[in-house]
């Protein structure tokens, strides 16, 4: 069959390029009339731009890698919720957005395009990137839609918020402070969680305060405890506005779990992540997307099914906001 995995049961698996399967086995899309029968849609921002510590990460591969290894999880049944995602949510898979990697002005404009459309249906995307700054031209995008109206909690180990990196202001430690300075973006509507580490500079958390985001360090998530510090990033991501974008770094998750990610330390579980984005879907989220996983460095795909776990804990999260679980 034409664009059909068959797996040895007979089951027919959607793919979206190649022998890549779709997210889950989901439906596989290709027009805004048929995202615009979603709930959900899973889209790949394929973008590898400068890398801050010198050397390829092949992160514009984990959109194939997260799909591929997301057909280890079936119907995406969390029997802890007594959720099973497929079932109870139409989601649907729109492949990768193109990119180019030698030019870093079309992709984007390309990724600002695809969102804008995408945000301008019923769908709630989850975005697959990529690096970083492949989140830029979503923001913006969103921004455009909702004027002033778009919070943002952004869980991370760095601020990315540097004005450039030998001289792109596009590079993945960037796109923060380009997200603040977009037009229809309120940075006091912004929030920094989970901040920590050495790889972060003084000039960065003052554009933050100068700014008017809020930076929430891993300190003060400890000293809160993380459903409290959630609540205070939600307060403060809702006030005025239609609701909550979601960026998630990988190496918000502490590297003895995230071995695919960057080489940071002392941030939360996986359990504490899943758990968050449970939550947060259950709320105003307009949108999430999942960066920076490095599948070259990503033995067993450890990494990679972190992030299937994340999205699919996301999606059931959408799965109670839209009353359809069981």
């Amino acid at each position: 069959m034409r664009n059909m995995l068959k797996f040895p049961q007979g089951v027919g698996v959607p793919m979206v390029s190649g022998n890549i399967p779709t997210f889950l086995g989901s439906k596989r899309v290709r027009t805004m009339e048929e995202v615009n029968d979603l709930d959900a849609v899973i889209v790949g921002l394929p973008w590898e731009g400068t890398n801050t510590w010198g050397s390829f990460s092949a992160c514009e591969q984990s959109p194939k890698g997260c799909r591929v290894v997301s057909m280890r999880y079936g119907n995406g049944y969390i029997p802890e919720l007594d959720i099973e995602v497929l079932s109870s949510l139409k989601l649907g898979d729109m492949g990768d957005i193109c990119a180019c990697g030698t030019d870093v002005e079309k992709t984007f404009s390309e990724f600002f395009d695809a969102a804008t459309k995408i945000f301008s249906t019923r769908a709630k995307p989850v975005f697959l990137g990529g690096d970083h700054a492949s989140s830029l031209p979503v923001l913006q995008a969103l921004g455009k839609l909702r004027p002033g109206r778009v919070g943002i909690i952004h869980f991370d180990a760095h601020l990315d918020n540097a004005d450039t990196f030998v001289g792109d202001r596009y590079a993945r430690c960037c796109p923060l402070r380009r997200v603040a300075e977009s037009d229809g973006i309120d940075p006091r509507k912004m929030v920094h969680f989970g901040i920590r580490g050495p790889r972060n500079t003084l000039q960065q958390m003052e554009f933050a305060r100068e700014c008017g985001a809020t930076t929430l360090t891993m300190a003060d998530v400890r000293r809160l405890g993380i459903k409290e510090a959630v609540s205070r990033a939600v307060e403060i991501a809702t006030d005025g506005t239609d609701g909550y974008y979601v960026t998630v770094c990988s190496d918000i998750i502490d590297h003895a779990w995230n071995i695919g990610g960057p080489l940071d330390f002392g941030g939360l579980s996986v359990e504490d992540m899943c758990n968050t984005l449970y939550g947060l879907a259950q709320g105003p989220m307009l949108g999430l997307d999942v960066v920076e996983v490095y599948p070259k460095s990503d033995f067993n795909d450890t990494s990679l099914h972190i992030v299937a776990w994340l999205v699919i804990y996301a999606l059931a999260g959408l799965c109670v906001a839209k009353g359809t679980h069981s």
